[in-house]
């Protein structure tokens, strides 16, 4: 591929075990997820620990040995590539790109709400466009400027965010509140009782493949990726769970701000820390928004080498930082904001966006599991050659459960983002069929830029392109 061949020596490769351990956690970790998830009590925490051993873990396992197999920057675009070809290479990184335009204006309304909340202020409508806007372009500023100094700014908010749970469940230890009295569902792992529950968790477990799109920018990738996988991922469930435990135990269940409920139940017993906890959340987002910001435009770059899309997406700074894909993704951030914030109904939009983003990026995830197995018939004799590739142990007989438990269990998440609206504002008919045009959109989408930069190209791609 044209990737493999121009983008090595590009990129500084400056990204080390923490760098990266911290940067998945940004990726992944909500640190207002925690309030999302107790919409059903206590069976949150089931539901998540169902969620990371069903779809976390294959996806992890999957993405670690590809990862570690094909190195280079791209991440599930070169995976694809190699299995199945260049549409559908390209295609499964558009999938795994487009949530972008659903991230980061979810993370500028969160900040926004954040600063409300402590502020006291109710903001109007173009003043709330303005700093959803300009928390977008402050993002891009810190993402524009080298990606030392944005990773560096990462590594210090996972402790900040980090921080955030574990105040809240100290703060209800503290309290010896139980707002949300412990039962039964918090042994529930009942999937077909708690299904909307299980494809929320999904949502908020979203996101291990993408550090890999930073491939030619990590040192000792199986060393590397062996320590963001396993440190990050216990860090992040285990301040999932304190976050939801203490949120529960401040504030009674059904009556929880999902954007604001971390600060809300702190607040409830101390004002201060709580409005402390809400600043500290602002700039936990912030960090996250700055990872998907520099992770994100990866996939867009090598489109620009491979000339999928505009050579100008592969345009690096002095600095080495593909600046033309960091802004077309904060102008098209910036667009989703206003058209989000116009809307008459904006709980069904906003609930409408993230199911999208669900059946987006779970169904770029099917090409994960499709390449698996045809990466390892394909290139038996390259796994043989290379120390430094990391096999999912087991032989074959553990890489094929892997592949259906996930397949399998993205079917599952999809299925319950279908089955019923997440908000009572929106028909179930109306629900599924705005859902339907809006996936299919995407996906055409992709096929149409794919085909129009082939025949602007002429076909004529470089030969180890079609290798």
């Amino acid at each position: 591929m044209l990737t493999e061949v121009k983008s090595p020596g590009l990129l500084d490769r400056v990204l080390r075990r923490f760098d990266l351990m911290s940067l998945y956690f940004a990726l992944i970790f909500g640190a207002y997820g925690a309030a999302q998830m107790t919409a059903e009590g206590w069976a949150g925490i089931p539901m998540l620990i169902l969620a990371a051993v069903t779809f976390l873990l294959p996806t992890a396992l999957a993405a670690y040995e590809l990862g570690t197999l094909f190195p280079g920057e791209g991440g599930i675009y070169i995976w694809t590539h190699k299995a199945l070809g260049p549409v559908h290479g390209f295609i499964s990184g558009w999938l795994s790109w487009v949530p972008i335009f659903f991230l980061l204006p979810l993370g500028a309304s969160t900040i926004v709400a954040h600063v409300e909340l402590v502020l006291g202020i109710k903001l109007s409508l173009s003043a709330n466009i303005l700093l959803q806007s300009g928390v977008i372009i402050a993002i891009t500023i810190i993402s524009c400027i080298k990606l030392v100094f944005s990773q560096r700014y990462i590594n210090w908010m996972f402790f900040v965010s980090f921080a955030t749970a574990v105040i809240v469940f100290g703060v209800a230890l503290y309290s010896g509140k139980h707002a949300t009295p412990v039962d039964a569902s918090l042994f529930d792992f009942n999937v077909l009782k708690h299904g909307a529950m299980y494809s929320a968790a999904i949502l908020w477990l979203l996101g291990v493949e993408v550090p890999f799109n930073m491939g030619d920018e990590i040192k000792d990738h199986k060393k590397s990726a062996g320590f963001m996988l396993l440190v990050g991922t216990l860090a992040l469930m285990f301040a999932y769970i304190i976050g939801i435990a203490g949120v529960l135990l401040l504030l009674p269940a059904g009556s929880i701000n999902a954007v604001t409920g971390v600060t809300d139940a702190v607040k409830s017993i101390s004002p201060f820390l709580g409005l402390a906890v809400g600043v500290m959340i602002c700039f936990a987002v912030s960090s996250q928004d700055v990872a998907y910001m520099n992770a994100y435009s990866r996939l867009l770059f090598v489109s620009g080498l491979e000339k999928r899309m505009p050579p100008v997406m592969s345009y690096l700074t002095s600095k080495k930082v593909p600046v033309a894909a960091i802004l077309v993704q904060c102008v098209g951030g910036i667009l989703v904001v206003v058209f989000f914030t116009t809307q008459q109904n904006l709980a069904a939009t906003f609930q409408l966006y993230i199911a999208s983003l669900i059946v987006v990026w779970v169904v770029s995830l099917f090409y994960l599991m499709i390449a698996l197995p045809l990466i390892r018939k394909k290139f038996a004799q390259k796994y043989q050659d290379n120390d430094s590739v990391w096999r999912i142990p087991g032989r074959s007989a553990i890489m094929w459960l892997v592949v259906i438990l996930g397949f399998f269990f993205n079917f599952v998440a999809i299925y319950y983002v279908f089955a019923n609206p997440f908000t009572a504002d929106i028909s179930a008919a109306e629900w599924r069929r705005w859902l339907i045009s809006m996936v299919v959109v995407v996906i055409l989408a992709g096929l149409a830029i794919f085909f129009i930069g082939e025949k602007l190209n002429h076909g004529e791609l470089d030969e180890s392109a079609q290798q």
